[in-house]
């Protein structure tokens, strides 16, 4: 299993649309991802425009292989245009 940690800065002002459309289209791809056990979709508390992904895999292999995935891709697509910043994405494996 890996944790899989991103976050994104949405654009000012626009937190309420981003969610909404992420909602309805974006989050719903998740479950058709090759790999994918849980995600999970986090805003923040002390940074309102920010939002934590935390995408639980099978291994690194299957994650990097839904990658190229029309579903995955289409993600991005929803995703990408609200964006104005992100924090490095890093995975975390069980001890």
């Amino acid at each position: 299993m890996v944790l899989e940690r991103a976050e994104i800065f949405v654009s000012e002002g626009k937190m309420d649309e981003f969610l909404d459309l992420f909602v309805r289209e974006a989050l719903p791809l998740t479950q058709t991802f090759t790999g994918l056990i849980s995600f999970k979709a986090l805003r923040g508390v002390e940074d309102e425009n920010s939002v934590m992904f935390l995408a639980e895999w099978t291994s690194i292999e299957a994650h990097l292989a839904s990658r190229p995935e029309p579903s995955h891709e289409q993600f991005r697509q929803i995703v990408k245009p609200y964006v104005v910043g992100a924090k490095q994405t890093v995975h975390f494996m069980p001890v």
